[in-house]
């Protein structure tokens, strides 16, 4: 019987239909050797490009550009004026820009 490597629920047989149906257990799509449950748990961290410094960052630590103030957005874009607000950039590179800022006494 396969079962899942993380929760060990049945993933075929009589007994993976009854937690199918009940708990709606299933094998993941995208890992088949895990259910739907443990599938988002043990996925990878998910990964960017910086589009200024082209390092790979955890998307986790990404920067919400909404959030950012419009004077860093200003200085990022007069220096990078390919640069997107609505794409990814690493958290070094903000920060790299917020020093500045603190720098001038702006």
């Amino acid at each position: 019987m396969k079962r899942c490597k993380i929760c060990k629920v049945p993933l075929e047989g009589t007994i993976s239909k009854i937690f199918s149906k009940i708990l709606n257990y299933q094998p993941a799509a995208e890992d088949p050797s895990l259910c739907n449950h443990c599938f988002p748990k043990n996925r990878k961290q998910d990964t960017y490009v910086c589009q200024i410094c082209n390092r790979a960052v955890e998307e986790s630590s990404a920067l919400t550009h909404v959030k950012a103030e419009e004077y860093l957005l200003h200085l990022i874009k007069k220096d990078h004026p390919e640069w997107k607000e609505h794409k990814d950039t690493c958290p070094e590179c903000v920060a790299y820009y917020r020093e500045l800022i603190k720098k001038a006494k702006i």
